[in-house]
This record gives structure tokens, C-alpha cells and sequence, in this order.
């Protein structure tokens, strides 16, 4: 049944008249009590929703705009809205000063209608009428250095969002900018200040990194490859897990042949992808697509391989190897969507088969990997400040009702 309802989708998506009248329709179970409660209650000044990933999780970068709000200005009343509501508690380290509603819940979506401060880093549905008026909402995007096309930019996208009516837009770069003024049509007021969650990998703090290392069970002694692709929308439409692209345990034979060290790779799933299987199970590959905060991941990593992850811009921020492995570059291209810019013209170190991969593990050293990662921060204009949490948060604050 599941699989019939994600076929009429495709189909309607590609009707856009008919799909954007339906999903108004739809939308009235949404838009009808949030308007009640706009309307009966008016707006909190008082409080901020947040919601990650299209409700999926307490994470990314509202997750540390939310906690730096709450140390700036302890009495804001915040929110989460989340898909399974308060059995996220269970999954997820979430403070107690956190309300949580369930983001399909009538509570849930009268919260994000009265809240004066609604912040997100993923499209919101293009059915529902919000922004409400008088209200601030924040895209802190999840993705400042994309590889693929998002938003309006995707070919496969044909039906109205809402980033256009943000109140504010965060980013780190120039590249996030243009994403931003192109993906989502927006016109508005850019906070370049960098991606909260970032403000970890620009700390680099040793005791972080150590006390992220120690949850995943990780000796001091082991270096660590993070495996993070990206999904594939043939995949993705299909429910079927992302497969693993090439031998992880022979990738970690060289990394440890070239360095002289003992190594293990994370092996982590994109959050829009059903899984990755992993074909011959091993203690050298530690699966981490439960874990909740891939920026943590990222500063406990030795070094990524990936392949058209924007992860890749983030981990060139710890000055640590960055592996592409692109073997299917025609085929996604054709199949899933297109891209922003061609990873050739790019400082990146690219393979596209085992053996160009191997050698550029080979001929990598610590002072090549930082020259590398400097290149790809240059490419991008990267703007990062090490502290956009807190001023994304002063932001909020002047918006709020005052203390």
C-alpha cells in the first residue's frame, strides 16, 4: 500500500496544477487549526520551535542553535516538533527544558503557528500557510556546500516551497549564498556567519573529540575512516538500502599499509536514505547511521570518504584526508539529479576506481591534506566564524519578548 501511495505521488508531482490544488486540500487538516490558534491566541513571544530534517531527529543545526538559546536565555520557551514526538527521548539526548511535540500532532502545529520564532534546515510543506503574520522564520539549510541540486535547482522539483518566505537565511560561504538565492528563490536578509553545527569542527577541542570517541567505543590507539555517500533517488524511490560502492576493508588494508597505523571506518547512511548494507560484516566496520550528530562523527573522524556529500566541505574545515570516490558520476547525473558544479574543477581528490583511490591514499601525507582542505575552503569562500550558534541566537533574541 505504502508503495502505491509513493507511486501516485511521482505521478501527481509531475501534474503541477493538479498537485498543488490536492495538497491545499490536504493541508486543510494543517492550516485550519493553526489559523484557529493564530487567531484565538495569538503569537508567543515567548517561544521558539524548532524542527531538523524534515522532523526526523534533534540534530544538526537547529539542535545547536536551541542549546545556545537556552544558555543565552534560559526562560525561552522551546520547542521541538519531531516525527514520533516523545519516544524521540529515548533516541536522542534531549534536554528537559525541551518540549516535544509530535510534528503530525494538532499541539505540534498550533506551536509552530503561534511561535514567534520558528527555525528549520529543511523545506517546510508548500501546503501550509506559513509563515503566519509577525512571525520570524530562520533556514539554518543543511547543506551549505551542496554537490547535487536542491530546491527549485532539482529538475524533479516542480511545486511551490517556503524558504522563499524566510525571515532569515544562514550560511557559511559564498557557494551557501548562492544556493540560497537560487534553490529557494530567496531574496532576504543573509546571516553569513557560518553553520552552527560547524562551530564544533572550528573548535576541534580535544576533549570533544576524545568524549564523542569514547561513545563510540574507539581506543585512542584507532584511527578512523568515516564512510558517509550520499543517497540516490533511484534508491530512495525504490525503499531499498544504499549499497556500499567498493571494498571498505581493503581501503582500510591501505590506509593502514600507508600510515603505519591500525584503522576502522563508520559506516553512515545519508538520513534520506532507508539504510547501506554492508556485504561482509566486520569489528573493522562500525555501523553509525543511529548516531544522532554527524558533525560529532565528523570531529572524531581521521579522515571521510564520500562522494557528492556536501559532509565533504564541512571535514575540510578539520584540515583532515578527504577521499571522493565517484564511479557512478554519469549515472547519477542521468538517474538522480543534477549538479551544481563539476567535482573535476574542483580542488577535491577524486577517484573513480579502487586503484586511483588507492594511490591517492598513498601519496597522502598531513601536510598535503591541509594544503588540499585549504584549496576546498578557498573554492567555496567559506566564512565560517566558530560561533554562528550565538549569532543566530542574538538574532532570536532581539526578536523575543524581552527579558
Amino acid at each position: 500500500m505504502a508503495h502505491l501511495v509513493l507511486k501516485l505521488k511521482q505521478k501527481l508531482r509531475k501534474n503541477k496544477r493538479l498537485y498543488d490544488i490536492l495538497g491545499r486540500f490536504y493541508g486543510l487538516r494543517w492550516n485550519v487549526p493553526m489559523q484557529l490558534a493564530r487567531a484565538l491566541r495569538g503569537l508567543d513571544d515567548n517561544m521558539a520551535v524548532f524542527s531538523s530534517l524534515d522532523y526526523r531527529s534533534y540534530s544538526d543545526n537547529p539542535r545547536f542553535v536551541s542549546e545556545a538559546l537556552h544558555e543565552m536565555r534560559p526562560r525561552t520557551d522551546i520547542v521541538w516538533l519531531i516525527q514520533d514526538g516523545e519516544e524521540a527521548r529515548k533516541r536522542f539526548d534531549i534536554p528537559d527544558y525541551v518540549r516535544i511535540y509530535k510534528s503530525t500532532s494538532i499541539a505540534g502545529v498550533c506551536a509552530m503557528a503561534r511561535a514567534r520564532v520558528v527555525v528549520d534546515s529543511f523545506n517546510k510543506k508548500f501546503y501550509l500557510k506559513f509563515p503566519g503574520k509577525g512571525q520570524i522564520y530562520i533556514q539554518v539549510w543543511h547543506g551549505d556546500r551542496a554537490f547535487k541540486k536542491v530546491g527549485y535547482d532539482n529538475p524533479d522539483f516542480n511545486f511551490r516551497m517556503l524558504e522563499e518566505h524566510c525571515s532569515l537565511c544562514v550560511t557559511g560561504s559564498d557557494y551557501g549564498d548562492m544556493q540560497a538565492r537560487s534553490a529557494f528563490h530567496y531574496k532576504g536578509e543573509i546571516l553569513r556567519v557560518g553553520c552552527p553545527r560547524n562551530d564544533m569542527l572550528i573548535r576541534n577541542d580535544p576533549a570533544e573529540r576524545a568524549a564523542v570517541r569514547a561513545r563510540l567505543k574507539l581506543d585512542d590507539d584507532t584511527r578512523v575512516l568515516l564512510y558517509a555517500p550520499t543517497f540516490r533517488d533511484t534508491d530512495r524511490r525504490a525503499r531499498r538500502e544504499e549499497k556500499v560502492r567498493l571494498d571498505l576493508l581493503h581501503v582500510l588494508d591501505t590506509l593502514e599499509r600507508s600510515t603505519g597505523k591500525r584503522w576502522k571506518c563508520l559506516v553512515r547512511a545519508h538520513y534520506m536514505a532507508v539504510g547501506i548494507s554492508i556485504d561482509a560484516p566486520s569489528d573493522r566496520l562500525i555501523p553509525a547511521s543511529g548516531y544522532p550528530e554527524m558533525a560529532e562523527l565528523l570531529l572524531a573522524s581521521d579522515a571521510l570518504l564520500s562522494d557528492y556529500s556536501s559532509c565533504a566541505g564541512d571535514f575540510a574545515l578539520l584540515r583532515r584526508p578527504i577521499y571522493l570516490y565517484q564511479d557512478d558520476l554519469e549515472e547519477y547525473q542521468k538517474n538522480d539529479r543534477g549538479m551544481y558544479i563539476d567535482a573535476k574543477s574542483t580542488p577535491y581528490w577524486i577517484a573513480t576506481t579502487p586503484e586511483e583511490l588507492d594511490a591517492l591514499i598513498e601519496r597522502t601525507t598531513p601536510e598535503r591534506a591541509k594544503e588540499n582542505c585549504d584549496a576546498v575552503l578557498r573554492f567555496y569562500n567559506e566564512t565560517e566564524t566558530g560561533h554562528a550558534a550565538r549569532s543566530v541566537c542574538e538574532y532570536i533574541v532581539s526578536h523575543l519578548r524581552p527579558a
